[in-house]
């Protein structure tokens, strides 16, 4: 597990690194993000197309600070 936690360390820093040159290089207006332009497999995020907070939840927090 140790060695598999580095492994995954090693491949971020590697990535960031290309990014970085990347970022230098490129003349896009709209560079790719980080996890777009490399993606790891430590970087899937299975709730990350839910919404963090259903529709009438953020209305109660709203209206708890008087926003309407």
């Amino acid at each position: 597990m140790a060695y598999q936690n580095k492994e995954v360390k090693e491949w971020e820093r590697v990535r960031t690194l290309s990014y970085m040159i990347y970022l230098s290089n490129t003349s896009d207006k709209s560079p790719k993000s980080l996890k777009s332009f490399m993606p790891l497999p430590s970087d899937i995020d299975e709730n990350e197309d839910e919404p963090k907070l259903t529709n009438e939840e953020l209305q109660r927090t709203l209206s708890l600070y008087g926003v309407k």
